[in-house]
């Protein structure tokens, strides 16, 4: 009987042959730590002198050791010679302030290997100034909120895209960004490397679309989600704490939105905080920004809960070294752009962004480039398409065109767009070399975004700017018309706080609970308290009446009601808006409304609440109320009173859901805020007159910083850029950059550790006159109001007429109940008085008027 057998070839090893290879090699691993080694083998050491090659055995060193403890005598000697190491440096040793952070679980921000390994997986060899600090102090912990303001190009989108990263590979959880815009949001998905998930939520979204993505974060897919202010907070997308991974950190894109006193206040934007830290958990916040001058970062800081914002503040210099600023105060803008580019500075840029403030104006002038500028041969670098030369981009072209546009610019086959300044948000162009503003920029943060966008490659780039005069007014006319009057700000307060019975109740009660000793100290007590009796009730104001009622657009009264509520006093709670009104319509007629009144205590209440106005309600098949004013009458909220009504509609048995003929609707979407309704006399004065001061303070704040912004153009421009255009002054751009970092830094001025108001207000410019007080005289005042006649008898008996009114049709100023598309057609009246100041325009239509009453 054959027998297999299994036969290696070559050279074989027994069983204890590799039992003394594996010993062998476990000895020479334990060397490598230390340990003894063994027989004759090189890689082992003696633990006696510490030698190679031999066992302690045979040791032959002739040096002696003492392995005694302490003091004691020797136990055992050795002839060996030690050799110690080199002393350990000072500067090694923890300092006091990392010690101190130790002891408050902050980890030191050495940073780690594994975070160099995740910058080259983003495909970057180092960081940029500012970033590496940042991004070892979000990873550092909960209590290492922080405030980057860094230029534009800058990366401040790697401070978050990194340690989300990290974050998501080490924990499993999701990082929230906050941007404001959509066009951001998909922009900065797109540009993710491979490793890294990203998603974004928004309005122009499918439900499908939205549904995947929320069904994706479930499933640990993303590392980090995009989405609105708006989104956040009102939590339409679902997005429940418990259904989503760990949030690691929060951060706000543009956060110099949550401070009021911005040059770009988002009133959505003052909830994030709140929101984020009680629903989502979130402790570790970082803010990020542009364009945000010393009082915005402190604000900024108030808001993010950041005590020592100027230790969690990285900063940057707001212009960039590379860019070459010039300003010119031509008479002919049109022809002195022509020659501007024509000349040796900006005739060598390939990409540069023409910024005007109206449409009709970009369309003018990119015709004017195309016909004054010769076509130039096609780039190397451009596709066999043709090369185009000049291209106006603004909201009114489709979303086709402007795309056609944007990529043409992008791949370097168009070489100057002509665009309002909302183009080039989120803009990942590094080669742009040259940025003119054709017209006056609103602010000095806007100015700074706006030529921050060229040379973001570290590379030359000029950026020029043309003052004019007529542009100066232009934006002023901007401001006058955020503005208020006295009497709409009365009328805002008399629709949020509506009188309530609180105070009477509690007056009852007190008198019924009289007779009794015991809870007549208790009563007193309560009386004396400083805490307010109403607690607050729901309050729903229809959007649309109130914006035709107070000729006032819906962001300035969101504006109105985010200053009450950030007033120290918490005048009211700003909620999420809803939709008041509430219909039902009964197709089972009378008697099926009257079966769903004997169920359903919110169309019980309504029916009576009708009842007492004087409605019969005996042939009705349908009701209309405010479901708001049931739902507080009733004492609930409006939220299980909503689901009550829409429960109307069905009926549940035992084959399923079925309709029950009832039909219920929701309409007119209002402000939704919790405010008191025992507020005396003196209070509402108090409210009105707070809210009258801070809007008068905001426009003349923003009036004296858009003359001072004039101004340091001007010191430092050319009488004509015939000056600038072969070659830019050193000195002038130098001053021009130090005169706007002096803005930037200036400190802000603090009162128990709150901002106040802005100290530009209360400046002065150079010539004297103070931008609060303008005594700026009326050489045509018999003229004007003349015209102010005319137009009231003209017009009074169709519009509620004010003097903020008129003064702005004659300023050319559109407004809710004024539109442009309208009264522009008045020719008379429209713009027809620009040389007058809108102060004195005010005051004397606001005299006429009460003359003619």
């Amino acid at each position: 009987m054959k027998v297999k057998k299994y036969r290696g070839k070559g050279r074989t090893m027994t069983g204890d042959a590799h039992k003394r290879m594996a010993w062998k090699q476990r000895m020479a691993r334990r060397n490598g730590t230390g340990g003894g080694g063994g027989g004759g083998d090189s890689g082992t050491k003696c633990f006696k002198c510490g030698g190679e090659g031999h066992w302690a055995k045979n040791c032959k060193g002739k040096g002696k050791i003492n392995w005694g403890g302490g003091g004691g005598p020797a136990k055992k000697t050795a002839n060996v010679q030690i050799t110690e190491k080199a002393p350990v440096d000072e500067k090694e040793f923890p300092s006091l302030k990392a010690a101190a952070q130790m002891a408050r679980g902050i980890k030191p921000t050495t940073t780690p290997a594994e975070v160099t390994d995740a910058l080259h997986v983003f495909g970057f060899s180092s960081f940029r100034p500012g970033q590496e600090t940042a991004i070892m102090r979000i990873l550092c912990g909960a209590c290492q909120s922080t405030l980057v303001m860094l230029s534009t190009g800058a990366g401040k989108s790697l401070c978050y895209q990194l340690p989300a990263y990290l974050y998501a590979k080490k924990r499993n959880s999701i990082t929230l960004v906050i941007s404001p815009l959509v066009s951001l949001m998909e922009d900065q998905v797109a540009g993710l490397p491979p490793n890294v998930k990203g998603a974004c939520l928004h309005t122009n979204m499918s439900k499908a679309q939205r549904e995947r993505i929320v069904e994706g974060l479930a499933n640990n897919q993303y590392h980090l989600l995009l989405l609105s202010p708006e989104a956040l907070i009102s939590g339409g997308y679902q997005l429940r704490s418990d259904k989503i991974p760990p949030v690691a950190f929060a951060c706000i894109d543009e956060v110099h939105c949550v401070s009021e006193w911005s040059h770009h206040f988002r009133p959505s934007y003052l909830r994030l905080c709140k929101v984020l830290k009680e629903q989502y958990g979130v402790q570790c916040m970082l803010g990020l920004t542009a364009t945000a001058t010393m009082v915005t970062a402190a604000s900024v800081a108030q808001h993010l809960g950041i005590s020592n914002y100027m230790e969690a503040t990285i900063r940057g210099t707001p212009i960039p070294r590379n860019l070459c600023l010039s300003a010119s105060k031509d008479e002919d803008k049109e022809e002195a752009l022509v020659a501007l580019l024509q000349g040796q500075r900006f005739s060598a840029c390939d990409s540069i962004i023409v910024y005007c403030t109206r449409r009709q104006l970009t369309d003018r002038v990119s015709t004017l480039l195309r016909t004054c500028l010769k076509e130039e041969k096609p780039n190397e670098k451009a596709t066999k398409k043709k090369p185009m030369l000049a291209e106006c981009y603004h909201a009114g072209l489709s979303p086709a065109q402007r795309k056609r546009i944007q990529n043409a610019f992008m791949s370097g086959r168009l070489r100057i767009i002509v665009a309002t300044v909302a183009f080039g948000m989120g803009l990942d162009k590094p080669d742009v070399r040259g940025v003119v503003h054709f017209n006056l920029p609103k602010t000095f943060e806007s100015y700074v975004q706006e030529i921050g966008r060229a040379g973001r490659d570290g590379k030359l780039s000029h950026c020029h700017v043309f003052l004019d005069s007529g542009d100066l007014n232009e934006l002023r006319r901007h401001v006058h018309a955020n503005a208020v009057d006295h009497l709409a700000v009365k009328h805002l307060i008399k629709a949020f706080f509506p009188p309530c019975k609180c105070r009477h109740l509690h007056e009852n009660h007190k008198k019924a609970v009289k007779s009794f000793k015991e809870q007549e100290s208790v009563t007193e007590r309560d009386t004396s308290s400083k805490s307010r009796i109403c607690p607050g009730h729901e309050v729903a104001v229809p959007i649309e009446k109130l914006v035709e009622k107070l000729d006032m657009k819906e962001e300035g009264i969101c504006t109105l009601l985010c200053y009450l509520e950030l007033h120290p006093s918490e005048w009211l709670k700003n909620l999420s808006n809803v939709y008041a009104q509430c219909h039902i319509q009964c197709y089972g007629g009378p008697h099926q409304l009257l079966a769903i009144a004997k169920k359903c205590p919110p169309v019980a209440v309504a029916i009576a609440r009708a009842r007492r106005r004087g409605v019969t309600m005996s042939h009705c098949n349908e009701l209309d109320f405010n479901v708001i004013e049931v739902a507080d009458s009733m004492g609930w909220e409006s939220g299980p009173v909503k689901r009550e009504l829409k429960m109307l509609q069905w009926e549940f048995g035992v084959s399923g859901p079925t309709k029950t003929g009832v039909m219920v609707e929701f309409s007119d979407l209002g402000f939704h805020v919790r405010s008191p309704g025992d507020l005396s006399e003196d209070e509402v004065d108090e409210i009105v007159g707070f809210l009258t001061e801070r809007m008068q303070t905001q426009e003349r704040t923003e009036l004296f910083q858009l003359q001072k912004f004039f101004d340091t153009l001007y010191k430092v421009s050319h009488k004509s850029c015939w000056s600038c255009a072969e070659k830019a002054d050193e000195v002038r751009s130098a001053k021009l950059k130090e005169n706007i970092s002096e803005y930037f830094e200036r400190p802000p001025d603090l009162a128990g550790g709150q901002v106040t108001m802005l100290s530009f207000a209360t400046e002065t410019n150079e010539g004297g006159i103070s931008m609060l007080d303008s005594n700026v005289t009326c050489d045509n005042e018999a003229g004007v109001r003349a015209d102010i006649r005319a137009f009231v008898h003209l017009y009074s008996s169709e519009h509620n007429l004010t003097g903020r009114s008129i003064a702005r049709i004659f300023h050319g100023i559109p407004s809710p109940n004024f539109p442009a598309d309208v009264w522009g057609r008045v020719r008379k009246f429209w713009r027809s008085h620009l040389g007058v100041d809108f102060n004195i325009l005010r005051r004397l239509a606001t005299q006429e008027l009460v003359y003619m009453k």
